[in-house]
């Protein structure tokens, strides 16, 4: 097996991509030397264009191309790229046509992205441009740059051509990038340009103001003769590195930063030039915590969560960032997360049996939503096309050997986000997440087993066709190899059917999510308290556990149980509810979960379609089934129940231990414990003896008043301590704060 990726390898997915997407190119009828791709429309749809003829240019012009695998000549791939290129250009603002929705494109804070994302295909096929082409694609591009200097604006037209950013509000990183590698392309490629000295300065504005934190504010390095501290505008990172784009945590767009960069970086490196330094700032900061976020197989570990097309998109521009890092930073590992990513691809593409990336299980989005399905289907052409142009000249991509390691723990106090990673195990919580909150316990060589929707934090739907959970508070503390959080959250219900019906909160959800310093073991405890005088619940789900059952584990998962096993098949063809009268399960003889107390059984929920993927409303979900199926692990199920205010929904602790086999489950389920402590509502305890040979317990208090808990035990250490006034008098009593969770290693 060969020990690098190489260009070809990418070209191979391409070649059997092309025949596929040539079903969606289509002929200008009162212009012939004009194509579009998709609906040639304007906005996304010039985007999803623009990525196409990336594909189909790169195949033009590779001299390895398999002609009968393309099922095309490559004079006929050439005149494709050709006529979709000058459809491009024609539509823009400065050309002679328009879209096919009777608009124009260009002038807005994203144009310049799509651009940005085919200029390589255009540096592919230059020899074939005509001096007409040539002429408006200068002009188009200096058009572009003009509106970035003189106009640009993203969230406030009367704030022309300002640059913005922030963590929270004007959260603007990838624009500020993506706007100022266009103004320094523009330069590279034209370096007559008019404007060229105003092109560079703004570009500096925008780039600095990308991967920006807190501290550039004080930062004296000089670039383009001033001061970083002059430049800068705002931070769009925490000082963490952590990125609320789009509203919540998001591993996503932190990738889509760097890959921007990596754009850039490949620009100079083609044209043998070096590209300013300023490009290259946080970089090696930003992609440790990339790099921390990934599985070994390639795939992001999305710790905030994410509401679109699992494994699309921000997963497709990874291989961006790989390349850059790897030539940049001499990083080796990026060659096996190359080699995973391309392996997943494959595998899907196997599946789908027709030459396309995502058409089995996204295959409902095509039916209801083409522009969508095509950006999609289009991102990842894209990222291949840039992997194999880029390769082909820079085989090996690597100029340097340096050993960038992983972070092993990692968190964030604004999003609630807490990260450990060891050898066995992946542990993750996040409040300020895609859809709050979600926690994370897998094997670390098991990406597959990976889903965040809500994850691990129960789940309560009541009639409402919208439902969600707002945090109210959390608190997390972290200790060597773990962490624990505690919060609560509000269950929402809206948009009702019924005219009129208002917007409710349904019950509160208290949570603790402990991740243990064993490497392997999580607790989960969570409260559900009902909150009106009475509450109508359609389905109320305890512990939540997601595994997913598509193609990325062969659409087969295996469960054991206390007397036997069953594999069940994915996605289900029918609503199923399989009932599991056992303290414990063990997915596919690597995830354990077992319960402490608040059930008899565990139940598997398997809706009738695949339900993680965009986020929609549940008619939405009904009527265009995205994303991939999952098999939901309940601790309890309940439905269609009326309970009055202060009642519980479900209460329960569970252990979920990652990379351990069925039996090692079943021997760590008769170690579960629940010591005696004095009556107290408030107060709930859930222990478990480790394979490192550890009783550890947690106790919390969910109270809003502070509480003594006497408990049969000899004494502890405690790992941690979330309210400095806790205390401890007697080895068997503690005194708990309100709202306070504590993590206590037996003795």
């Amino acid at each position: 097996m060969q020990n690098v990726v190489l260009g070809k390898d990418y070209l191979r997915l391409l070649e059997r991509w092309l025949p596929f997407a040539r079903s969606f190119v289509y002929n200008v009828s009162e212009k012939p030397e004009l194509e579009y791709f998709g609906t040639g429309y304007n906005n996304w749809a010039v985007q999803t264009h623009q990525k196409a003829f990336s594909a189909f240019a790169i195949c033009a012009a590779d001299p390895d191309i398999d002609e009968k695998k393309c099922k095309m000549k490559r004079d006929e791939i050439l005149s494709h790229s050709l006529k979709m290129l000058r459809f491009n250009l024609e539509s823009h603002i400065e050309g002679n046509y328009y879209c096919l929705d009777g608009t124009k494109w260009g002038h807005t804070w994203i144009s310049v992205l799509g651009l940005e994302r085919m200029m390589h295909a255009i540096d592919a096929i230059r020899d074939y441009l005509t001096d007409n082409d040539w002429y408006l694609l200068k002009k188009v591009m200096v058009s572009e740059s003009d509106w970035l200097v003189d106009g640009y604006f993203r969230d406030m037209p009367e704030e022309k051509g300002k640059v913005f950013a922030g963590k929270i509000t004007h959260n603007h990183p990838e624009s500020n990038i993506w706007n100022g590698a266009h103004l320094l392309r523009t330069v590279l490629m034209f370096p007559d340009v008019r404007r060229k000295n105003e092109y560079i300065e703004k570009a500096t504005s925008f780039i600095i103001n990308g991967i920006s934190v807190a501290s550039d504010a004080k930062s004296r390095k000089i670039v383009n003769g001033k001061p970083i501290s002059q430049w800068f505008v705002g931070d769009n990172f925490f000082p963490s590195f952590a990125l609320n784009h789009h509203g919540y945590l998001n591993v996503g767009y932190m990738v889509i930063c760097l890959s921007n960069i990596g754009m850039l970086h490949f620009a100079y490196k083609m044209a043998g030039l070096k590209a300013p330094d300023f490009i290259y700032r946080h970089i090696e900061k930003l992609w440790r915590l990339v790099k921390s976020c990934t599985f070994p197989d390639g795939r992001l570990c999305r710790i905030g969560g994410d509401t679109r097309i699992r494994y699309c998109y921000c997963q497709d521009y990874a291989i961006l960032v790989w390349l850059l890092i790897k030539d940049l930073l001499g990083d080796t590992e990026c060659e096996k997360f190359e080699k995973g990513w391309l392996e997943t691809i494959k595998k899907e593409m196997n599946i789908n049996k027709d030459g396309s990336f995502l058409s089995t299980r996204c295959r409902g989005l095509l039916e209801r939503a083409p522009i969508y399905y095509l950006r999609l289907e289009t991102d990842r052409a894209c990222t291949i096309s840039m992997a194999a142009y880029w390769k082909r000249f820079f085989e090996k991509i690597l100029e340097k050997e340096k050993k960038i390691p992983a972070l092993k723990q990692w968190n964030d106090k604004y999003h609630g986000a807490c990260f450990v990673r060891g050898k066995n195990r992946i542990a993750s919580w996040c409040y300020i997440s895609a859809q709050p909150p979600q926690g994370l316990c897998v094997p670390v060589k098991r990406s597959d087993l990976a889903e965040w929707r809500n994850n691990l934090a129960g789940c309560v739907m009541g009639y409402g066709r919208v439902n969600y959970q707002k945090p109210v508070y959390h608190r997390e503390f972290i200790f060597d190899n773990g962490f624990v959080t505690i919060g609560e959250t509000q269950i929402y219900s809206e948009s009702f059917i019924s005219e009129g019906q208002l917007p409710e909160i349904l019950a509160k959800n208290e949570i603790v999510f402990a991740a243990l310093p064993d490497d392997t073991t999580c607790i989960v405890m969570q409260r559900c308290i009902a909150n009106l005088p009475m509450t109508y619940i359609y389905q109320a789900k305890g512990l939540f556990l997601n595994i997913p059952n598509d193609i990325y584990n062969g659409c087969e998962r295996t469960y054991w149980f206390e007397g036997g096993f069953t594999t069940l098949k994915g996605p289900a063809k029918k609503q199923e509810k399989i009932v599991f009268s056992s303290s414990w399960l063990n997915v596919d003889d690597c995830l354990g979960i077992i319960g402490i107390y608040g059930s008899n059984s565990f139940l598997i929920y398997r809706p009738k379609k695949r339900q993680a993927g965009l986020k929609l409303n549940q008619l939405e979900a009904e009527s265009m089934e995205t994303g991939l199926f999952v098999d939901e692990i309940c601790y309890p199920y309940r439905e269609k129940i009326i309970v009055r205010k202060g009642s519980i929904v479900f209460d329960i602790g569970c252990a979920v231990i990652a990379n351990k086999n069925r039996q090692q489950t079943r021997f760590l389920s008769r170690n579960v414990f629940i010591p005696e402590i004095e009556s107290n509502f408030d107060v709930k305890a859930a222990g478990i003896k480790c394979f490192d040979g550890k009783n550890y317990l947690v106790v919390v208090n969910f109270g809003q008043t502070k509480a003594e808990v006497r408990m049969e035990v000899s004494g502890y250490r405690k790992a941690n301590s979330l309210i400095k006034k806790t205390s401890i008098s007697l080895p068997n009593e503690i005194f708990l704060g309100p709202k306070c969770v504590e993590l206590l290693i037996l003795e």
